[in-house]
């Protein structure tokens, strides 16, 4: 009987440890002292990663006061003006890493530690470790104060714990933060993978605060898979964050089970198979798959089979029961009713110009050259190709399979110009065009060709950089000096200042395009004079030199 064989099945499916490891409790206090109020949770769904601890919000205010939550050493400082921006890593003697991100400055021995160091090196970004003697850290001593720098979207601390030796990265929330969360978890929608190809988005009734279920029972002809459409709320705050864990049930038996415990950030980039990727880039919608594409190795998928729901159903009605968990075990519940009908229906697909995700891939024209590494797809794709002549562009435009198909790997393309002046190549750069905009490719030239590196499909085409980046002095305080900069094409490498012929520390900001040096003390450089130079990824260079009166 069909329904016995799917219970019989159910004991070949793959487990992985789905029990939580136990985590010190009250061990780590709280990084801040005010009251935590979260903007992000730990593995919400990001652009291209996985969120890798939780964002403490700091009341929209700058240089909030930022506390060591246990005793250790400062093992590693790391200043960027993107990712995590300014960071500390200090490692606790328990086999854990705490990381405090985004900061905007350091308390008065960090930040010596951290200025000689960039005097040392001549750098204004620096990543450097720290013998485990060198910096004694005690528990609840300030350490930093929080910003705004790097990839952040507003001032927070960004909280990290890691493993030590391994540097997975663990829930902050599991280790009993003061957190306030009695907010049950939301189920908006869910997607039905019908058997034909076709995709259906299911809007649910909510019956009370956190039980769910479809308004109409839905009639699928023939094994389907399932998608949900869910987020978190918390008590002290508004914001939309990621579930803990989800678990699935087909008529009571567990199908698929995934919980946002603990991952490694070489992982992260799975989120783009966990997540419908082609409908977040249509529609924005995040649907997280209850199934494994072929090639997602992501490891908090606890639970998981090859089976398609319904390939061992008998036809008539059942239910998927979807069960969805905060870190603090709130739950909400879904019934989602279904009736089943198994027809048969051809799938026989074009079997021509398939890329096999578990094999190299090379594509030659003379004008085009790709290489895709095995596993770069989640699955066995099909490929497509196009070349475009606009002539409004000076060279065609290349269609690489489509935007809505993602990535795991960065790929290789590789174009022939024609007639391109050979005093123009080293100013050749591939940018990807979409929505009339163009991002550029890190690309350089080789064996007449231009190879470039990305890691998203789409349409490609080449461009010319010779316009030098745009610098505009914007003001002289006591205390600083600033300037706006800027490259409209393939972007800022470098940018470095002197006073007179001596380097002096920059400070960068992306998002605003604002950079400044900060003086030692009210600067009195009469006669002397400031020079910011700024060099774009084709080594196009710009400079401005300012009096210091």
């Amino acid at each position: 009987m069909k329904q016995n064989f799917f219970i019989f099945l159910f004991f070949g499916f793959i487990f992985l440890s789905s029990s939580q490891t136990e985590y010190p409790q009250n061990y780590f206090q709280s990084p801040v002292d005010i009251k935590i109020a979260i903007a992000g949770t730990f593995g919400e769904l990001r652009n291209n990663h996985f969120h890798s601890g939780i964002d403490i919000k700091t009341r929209q205010k700058m240089n909030v006061p930022i506390y060591s939550s246990q005793e250790g050493h400062l093992a590693r400082i790391k200043i960027s003006s993107k990712g995590l921006g300014k960071a500390l890593y200090i490692e606790h003697p328990n086999g854990f890493t705490t990381v405090y991100a985004h900061l905007n400055n350091f308390n008065p021995e960090i930040e010596k530690l951290v200025k000689n160091q960039h005097y040392k090196l001549k750098k204004n970004e620096i990543d450097f470790s720290l013998e485990n003697d060198t910096f004694k850290i005690n528990k609840g001593e300030l350490i930093a104060f929080s910003g705004n720098t790097g990839s952040s979207t507003g001032p927070h601390l960004h909280f990290e714990i890691r493993n030590t030796e391994t540097q997975n990265i663990i829930n902050p929330m599991l280790f009993n933060l003061p957190i306030l969360d009695t907010s049950f978890p939301i189920i908006k929608s869910i997607l039905i993978y019908h058997p034909n190809g076709a995709k259906q988005v299911v809007e649910l009734e909510a019956i009370n605060k956190n039980t769910y279920r479809n308004p109409s029972i839905i009639k699928i002809n023939g094994p389907f898979q399932f998608a949900i459409n869910t987020y978190d709320l918390l008590d002290a705050a508004p914001n939309k964050n990621g579930v803990y864990s989800i678990d699935l049930y087909i008529n009571d038996s567990i199908y698929y089970q995934n919980t946002m415990e603990t991952f490694g950030f070489y992982e992260t980039r799975y989120i783009n198979s966990h997540l419908d990727y082609a409908t977040l880039q249509q529609s924005g919608e995040k649907f997280q798959k209850c199934f494994l594409d072929s090639y997602n190795k992501l490891s908090t998928n606890k639970i998981h089979t090859n089976q398609k729901i319904g390939e061992s159903l008998e036809s008539g009605q059942h239910i998927i029961k979807a069960i969805v968990k905060d870190s603090y075990n709130n739950q909400s519940i879904l019934n989602f009713y279904f009736e089943y009908n198994e027809e048969k229906i051809n799938n026989n697909k074009n079997q021509k110009n398939i890329i096999h995700a578990n094999k190299v891939f090379e594509f030659d024209t003379l004008n085009c050259k790709i290489y895709l590494p095995n596993y770069s797809l989640y699955h066995d794709t099909h490929f497509s190709y196009k070349e475009i002549i606009d002539p409004k562009l000076d060279f065609p435009l290349f269609k690489i399979l489509d935007d809505t198909i993602p990535s795991h790997k960065n790929f290789i393309i590789s174009i022939k110009p024609k007639n391109l002046k050979k005093e123009l190549r080293k100013k050749t750069i591939i940018a990807k065009y979409s929505d009339n905009n163009y991002s550029y490719i890190e690309s350089k030239w080789s064996n007449d060709m231009i190879t470039g590196k990305t890691n998203s499909f789409g349409i490609f085409t080449i461009l010319i950089d010779t316009i030098k980046p745009l610098i505009s002095y914007q003001n002289l305080s006591k205390s600083e000096i600033s300037f706006v900069i800027e490259d409209k094409l393939s972007g800022i490498k470098d940018y470095h200042g002197k006073i007179d012929d001596k380097w002096v520390l920059m400070e960068y900001d992306y998002k605003t395009n604002l950079v400044k040096h900060i003086f030692d003390k009210p600067h009195n450089y009469d006669k002397k004079k400031f020079t910011i130079k700024v060099t774009d990824k084709v080594n196009n260079t710009n400079s401005m030199t300012i009096k210091l009166n």
